[in-house]
């Protein structure tokens, strides 16, 4: 079936939304019947919704489509990678709620990519933050809509869209309209059924491997940046966010890998991987 873009036929849907959110209000299974909303009325095709803990692996809360075409790569996200994906990472570190591509957590020049192709994850510089997860789609732009729960817990509606496509800017535009409402509409629902946001207990988070990272071999600022690299910052990026200068950077990065007895960003991956396992 083909929809208009979001854009396009945004005010007549956006007072159609809003009655059919309120239907839905209170539902124990509001989550996926906001999904199915967003689909069927706004035509978004491919999209996830997440839920954050803060001692927890991420659950997943409702899938467009259901079933996934790829439920290896996101079962390897909420297993493994998640950990240095940069929307988890800025739930991590209290990113305010809004509408936000992937690539807006972190600053990166693009000079400084990874250069190896043979690890856990897959390193290809044409993937937005530098790598992909094994299993999920090639070259899909994400639209991130984070909404932080009176909780502390936060909801990732990730909108998966063509890499450099019109799709995506029609997408992020229609969200960053719709925004508000969606924002007002899940905290009122989780006033009224707050377990309705419940998914069951997942693995215990990654968060604590994630920070030893490396502990026995290297400085404090030397585990700082090979948790920046992980995540997919460039060393530009790095001297940017720490303050640093870029000499200073590439030093501690031939630092980190002499520690570590590695040559190449893609062994740290690796690395890192073998670690959380």
């Amino acid at each position: 079936m083909k929809h208009d873009t979001p854009t396009a036929v945004y005010p007549a849907l956006r007072d159609a939304l809003i009655i059919s959110l309120i239907d839905i209000l209170g539902r124990d299974s509001f989550t996926q019947d906001l999904a199915d909303l967003l689909e069927t009325k706004f035509g978004y095709q491919h999209f996830h919704v997440f839920l954050y803990r803060k001692n927890l692996a991420p659950a997943v809360l409702a899938n467009c489509p259901e079933p996934t075409g790829y439920e290896r790569g996101l079962r390897n996200y909420v297993n493994y990678t998640y950990v240095i994906n940069p929307a988890y990472r800025a739930f991590r570190t209290g990113k305010e709620a809004g509408v936000y591509l992937i690539s807006d957590f972190i600053q990166n020049d693009r000079q400084s990519m990874i250069d190896e192709h043979n690890v856990d994850v897959h390193i290809e510089d044409t993937e937005p933050i530098g790598y992909r997860t094994p299993g999920w789609p090639k070259n899909m732009a994400e639209v991130i809509v984070l909404i932080n729960l009176p909780n502390g817990t936060s909801l990732d509606f990730s909108f998966m869209t063509p890499l450099g496509s019109q799709q995506t800017f029609e997408c992020q535009s229609s969200l960053n309209r719709l925004f508000p409402i969606l924002n007002s509409i899940l905290l009122r629902q989780f006033d009224l059924n707050p377990c309705s946001f419940d998914a069951e207990n997942t693995e215990s988070d990654q968060e604590d491997r994630f920070h030893d990272f490396g502990g026995e071999a290297l400085t404090a600022r030397e585990q700082e940046i090979a948790q920046m690299i992980l995540i997919g910052h460039s060393s530009r990026s790095i001297s940017l966010n720490l303050g640093i200068s870029l000499p200073t950077v590439k030093t501690h990065r031939r630092n980190i890998y002499r520690k570590l007895q590695i040559s190449s960003q893609a062994e740290l991956f690796s690395l890192f991987l073998l670690h959380l396992k």
